[in-house]
């Protein structure tokens, strides 16, 4: 039943477009409606507008790719800009209203995150600190494998809608990078500092004083294990956790974030957020995570 709420996004971009030009023909005559879409929308308006929609399952970016050039190609020829001039408010209006749709979507529920048994049950199930929009769910681990302290690990596993994208083909990549653009991925790790200042010995880490900086690593990684049953490329991001509460103006290192991400069909995403501080031995040793990120893929 949740792989079904990934086809609710693409079914209320159609609706959108069905109520458009239904509501559209409602003032033409019997004669004009058989043929109301073309004098409604101009020669090529409901292609496009339905090969939009079938590309926000085909290409990367979705409609923040699809509709710019869309909209580009349709006026760049003479008898392109005539037809917007023409038809310009019943265009725009139908551009609104599947933007709508689009955004919309964002709010469909997302299957629960992926929790490996071998895990246990989580620490928290939910983050106060996550954005209301796109719809999101997270549950969060703490990793205490001996009692040192320095191996200890924050582990989120996190599921979010995609609303601008139903295909998996780069999916993952642009999720990643409109984090890093945007900074939206700094609030969801407010509870996993905290949960790290609480574990680790030395000076406290403050929510509102640490940044993430990306580390110049590759940008996928290839996890394989035969008693796993698992070999997959995915995307990854490397951050760099550092306290701006030093003398040093680009901040003090205090730790390191590995974000895992992989695409599902419809629009969602599933995220793997490992947190280790700055003495995790695993930062020499392990740096992709590999047993955890291991567990997360076979489940």
């Amino acid at each position: 039943m949740s792989q079904l709420w990934n086809l609710v996004p693409t079914i209320l971009v159609l609706g959108g477009l069905y109520i458009a030009v239904w509501w559209f023909r409602r003032p033409l005559d019997a004669e004009d409606a058989q043929r109301s879409v073309r004098l409604l929308l101009g020669p090529l308006g409901i292609h496009a507008a339905v090969g939009g929609i079938l590309l926000l399952w085909l290409i990367p970016w979705g409609i923040l790719l699809v509709l710019p050039v869309v909209l580009l190609l349709s006026v760049l020829s003479p008898a392109g800009r005539e037809d917007w001039r023409e038809h310009k408010k019943t265009r725009g209006v139908l551009c609104v209203s599947l933007v709508l749709m689009v955004l919309l979507g964002g709010v469909v529920p997302v299957q629960q995150p992926v929790a490996p048994e071998s895990w246990g049950e989580p620490l928290l199930k939910e983050n106060p600190n996550a954005p209301l929009y796109p719809a999101s769910e997270q549950y969060t681990w703490l990793m205490l494998p001996d009692e040192a302290g320095f191996e200890v690990e924050i582990v989120q596993s996190i599921s979010m809608r995609l609303p601008y994208q139903y295909g998996v083909w780069g999916a993952a990549s642009s999720a990643l990078d409109l984090a890093s653009i945007f900074g939206m991925e700094s609030e969801r790790m407010r509870q996993a500092i905290e949960l790290l200042d609480q574990q680790t010995a030395g000076p406290s880490l403050d929510p509102e004083q640490m940044t993430l900086v990306s580390v110049s690593a590759e940008e996928s990684h290839r996890y394989a294990s035969t008693s796993a049953g698992v070999d997959e490329r995915v995307e990854m991001r490397i951050y760099e956790l550092r306290s701006l509460l030093s003398t040093s103006e680009d901040g003090t290192r205090v730790g390191e974030v590995l974000c895992v991400a992989k695409a599902n069909f419809g629009g969602e995403l599933q995220l793997l957020v490992i947190v280790r501080p700055l003495l995790h031995p695993g930062l020499s040793s392990d740096r992709y995570a590999e047993s955890l990120v291991l567990e997360w893929l076979a489940a």
